[in-house]
């Protein structure tokens, strides 16, 4: 997978060698496809089996690895640092191989590559009987689906602004060339720190923004974790899962799109957790933009189709640290836990008190309106009595209520209605 820049050339190659012809013919055959509960429950079994895989092959890894599956999902990007040797790269490798036909485009990145070691050679031709400078896009970034960008910050300037309109656009421009990327997902590594690069070259901290999610990594502490690692090592242990990259596709679509929708309340309380985590890192001066508190209302959803549902609860808004703490940070994780769980546990009380509340008025109303058993009574009549009681069944049946007075409530019609039911169906059947 990974890429040999090449001086004389100037085009990185990679593992699925893409050309644009390739990268055309699979976008048009990736047409997006109808996501059903069956389809998407079975994505969701995938990619926790997935992750689960990944957990035991790489130890001491799983916060990264969450962060990396949460970034599939919503088609962002994550930047993991570190120090050398950690097996970033073989992570990343393991990921990706496990989707089935997506383009793939790996670089090691220098501070002496320009813009042809990334999107390609010019075009002589048109260099030299136009005089234009149009960039072949053959085989380079803007084809890969999947991407990993090793040592991002070794780029030199010019490049990483070209990067930065990648990422964050999918779109490069250069003069009257306009190209769309193919891009999903980046991962890039770096073995500096980020908060150091910052310092010493502020306009970077652009860059940094673009990745939702930022991840540390260190050599293991554990000596079970190492031992692990050695046997795995020795029998080249891989993951097993498969999953088509149209369904990751597909799936991401609906996570980033209007389909699932989040409620006025929902956002009141995100913005609730989102203000009181921020607060409880003043001192730390954590920034949260805007458009980073935007990317990561993505995550809420993206928690709900990982469990199978296109329904969001105010439980998913948890999953929001992936995006907002660092990963392994265990202190911001904890600052994120103590000051989120509060907010959404009563949320969630208010939310099933309102319900439990409309349950009982159902409840109260359908216990009213059982039409009582007729003595003389046509036989058209007693069918369309048996269809009114059954709805009434099937409708008392889907509630739910937490309230035992409810509770209670629900049993006892369901005995009227069913024995309401069963007289009627006796007397139809001339019982």
């Amino acid at each position: 997978m990974n890429a040999t820049p090449s001086t004389d050339a100037g085009v990185v190659g990679n593992a699925t060698a893409v050309n644009s012809a390739t990268a055309a013919s699979n976008a048009t055959a990736r047409l997006s496809s109808p996501v059903t509960s069956e389809r998407l429950n079975s994505f969701a079994e995938k990619i926790n089996r997935l992750q689960e895989q990944l957990t035991e092959i790489f130890p001491e890894r799983a916060q990264l690895i969450k962060q990396i599956v949460y970034a599939l999902v919503t088609r962002e990007h994550v930047l993991v640092h570190g120090v050398f040797g950690t097996g970033k790269s073989d992570l990343v490798t393991s990921v990706y191989s496990c989707f089935t036909t997506p383009n793939i485009f790996s670089i090691a990145l220098t501070k002496f590559m320009s813009e042809s070691h990334v999107i390609g050679v010019p075009d002589p031709k048109e260099m030299r009987e136009q005089g234009v400078l149009h960039y072949r896009r053959e085989g380079g970034v803007l084809d890969g689906e999947l991407i990993e960008l090793d040592e991002i910050f070794d780029a030199n300037a010019p490049l990483l602004r070209v990067l930065l309109g990648i990422l964050n656009e999918r779109i490069f421009k250069r003069g009257a060339q306009v190209e769309k990327a193919l891009l999903h997902t980046a991962i890039a590594s770096t073995n500096g720190d980020p908060e150091t690069v910052v310092k010493n070259a502020p306009e970077l901290a652009a860059v940094i923004d673009r990745f939702l999610f930022i991840a540390k990594v260190n050599y293991l502490a554990e000596s079970s974790s190492r031992r692990s690692m050695y046997a795995k090592f020795a029998a080249d242990v891989k993951p097993t899962v498969r999953i088509p990259f149209e369904d990751l596709l597909d799936i991401s679509g609906l996570v980033v799109g209007p389909e699932i929708v989040l409620d006025n309340r929902l956002l009141e309380v995100y913005d609730l957790v989102i203000q009181a985590y921020r607060k409880s890192q003043e001192k730390t001066r954590q920034v949260i933009s805007d458009r980073r508190a935007c990317k990561l209302l993505k995550l809420v959803r993206a928690s709900a189709v990982l469990h199978g549902r296109t329904e969001v609860v105010f439980e998913d808004i948890l999953a929001v640290r992936w995006g907002l703490c660092t990963g392994n940070d265990k202190a911001q994780h904890d600052a994120f836990t103590a000051a989120a769980q509060p907010i959404i546990d009563q949320a969630a009380k208010e939310r099933r008190q309102s319900y439990d509340e409309v349950c009982g008025k159902l409840l109260k109303q359908y216990e009213r309106e059982i039409p009582l058993y007729p003595n003389e009574v046509s036989d058209e009549r007693l069918v369309q009595l048996l269809r009114q009681v059954n709805t009434m069944l099937q409708q008392v049946r889907e509630l739910k209520p937490e309230l035992p007075s409810n509770e209670d409530m629900k049993a006892k019609l369901l005995l009227r209605l069913n024995d309401l039911s069963q007289k009627l169906n006796d007397r139809l059947l001339g019982k």
